[in-house]
């Protein structure tokens, strides 16, 4: 039997937990790092400590392991930083000192997370082999210059290699700074539901359908660059009415309460046309998937209670 052992950076994260939860239930020996791994509650998952800009403890890490795939999710993504932090630059030359240190232990399987962020957000509808690439921040140009090295060195000797370009992905253990999970914690502290006009069109993909598209990619032995989206264009007002809706709140949506964005595109929606021809399709719909994360919020949110007269 063909060894299917995955090494998964970013283990802790948003999608990494979701990712080692998937690949661990479909029957994959998976070593999860992170620099600081959570309590084990999977006996299935090893869990290693790892900074991986400590590139020699990388190294003697993917030695010791050798595994035979690599899932590469780690970043640098803290809400209202990320775009134009330094350290950007500093995840390029980790990553690539990662994929080297797996193709030195053998490793014959490598797929990396990418980002909508690499596309010129001006066509709006995003297909991976027509439109334009034209980064306009600092997390999507170096982004899209890990991909290009990435390929550039796997090309002649492998490993074989798939980028999966994520979209908008909502779920459990999102950042509670961002849309969905703000506007949930606001609706259950009793606090308006405040947004902009909500007349962008955006492509929402539930956490556990971005874990699953990964695990397709990691099973594919296909290179090459796939979108990890919905495929649905879905505006903001129409979510931020089916929320309140499901939340049961009395508050209503405040539309315009604040700025748009002067760089925030109208339309943004990914073609996942490719990664259905792997076999991938989404399990979530919209309607279970925010059911199930406003659940999620409200088993870690305090009641919220109604001030004295």
């Amino acid at each position: 039997m063909v060894s299917r052992h995955v090494l998964v950076t970013g283990a802790g994260g948003f999608i990494g937990r979701a990712a080692v939860a998937e690949l661990a239930a479909h029957g994959w020996q998976v070593t999860a790092l992170s620099r600081q791994p959570p309590p084990a509650t999977d006996p299935s998952v090893r869990w290693e400590a790892l900074d991986l800009h400590d590139t020699a403890a990388t190294a003697a890490l993917c030695q010791r392991l050798r595994p035979s795939h690599l899932l590469h999710l780690a970043w640098n993504t803290t809400h209202g930083q990320y775009w134009s932090a330094d350290d950007n630059l500093t995840w390029v030359a980790s990553s690539l000192a990662l994929l080297q240190a797996f193709r030195a232990s053998g490793g014959s399987r490598a797929v990396i997370a990418g980002t909508c962020a690499e596309y010129d957000w001006g066509h709006g509808y995003c297909r991976e082999e027509l439109t334009p690439l034209a980064p306009h921040t600092l997390y999507g140009i170096s982004k899209n210059a890990l991909r290009q090295l990435a390929f550039g060195y796997c090309a002649p000797d492998g490993p074989s290699l798939a980028w999966g370009r994520v979209f908008f992905p909502y779920g459990p253990h999102e950042n509670p700074a961002r849309l969905i999970p703000s506007l949930i914690n606001a609706a259950l502290a009793g606090q308006p539901l405040r947004c902009t006009a909500g007349t962008q069109y955006r492509d929402f993909l539930h956490v556990a359908d971005v874990a699953s598209a990964f695990r397709t990619l990691l099973e594919s032995g296909d290179s090459g660059i796939y979108n990890i989206a919905s495929g649905q264009p879905l505006q903001l007002r129409e979510l931020v009415g089916t929320l309140a809706a499901l939340l049961q709140t009395d508050a209503q949506p405040e539309f315009g309460a604040l700025p748009m964005r002067p760089d925030d595109p109208p339309l943004l929606v990914g073609d996942n046309r490719r990664l259905r021809a792997l076999g991938w399709t989404p399990a979530v719909d919209l309607a279970r998937g925010l059911t199930a994360t406003i659940a999620w919020w409200r088993a870690r949110h305090p009641p919220h209670k109604e001030p004295r007269s």
